[in-house]
């Protein structure tokens, strides 16, 4: 599966260009992120995650997939998550857009859980570092880059 993720990942890059790419990864990021969300609500039999049912759900998800995330920092306004092994393995470098996959499947669960994240990947394996760096900001208040993300209203 990781072949083909990433193989449709290079892809569009190379048709379309990176950022064009990227786009279409974080659409498939969202769907991810909501299916996910339903199968956690669903063991939970809970309406909605609490921080702490949505910070296990991120963890364990990424578990599944081969990815070695810890949490890094805590606050009340963001949560830092590293992660020493990216799924994709050395295929992510040929296609960091699949980064996206990660930012919208955070922002997606943060965001139903809390009401609001800004997600910013100030590191990445794809880019060349050791680790990722998954910064999720959970104040609508502060400043910053990242992708934000907001609960549905339908929700």
């Amino acid at each position: 599966m990781d072949l083909v993720v990433t193989t449709m990942g290079s892809l569009f890059e190379d048709t379309v260009g990176s950022s064009e790419a990227g786009s279409f990864i974080s659409l498939v990021g969202l769907v991810v992120g909501e299916k996910i969300q339903e199968e956690y609500l669903q063991v939970s039999g809970a309406s909605q995650l609490d921080r702490k049912g949505m910070v296990d759900a991120l963890l364990d998800m990424k578990q599944r997939i081969g990815s070695d995330f810890y949490v890094m920092d805590e606050s009340e306004q963001r949560i830092v998550l590293g992660n020493k092994r990216c799924p994709f393995g050395e295929l992510a470098k040929k296609c960091p857009s699949l980064c996206m996959l990660t930012a919208n499947v955070c922002g997606h669960l943060a965001a139903e859980s809390q009401g609001y994240a800004r997600v910013d990947l100030p590191e990445t394996i794809a880019a060349g570092a050791s680790e990722c760096r998954v910064v999720i900001n959970l104040d609508p208040n502060t400043s910053g880059g990242g992708r934000r993300y907001h609960r549905r209203a339908w929700a």
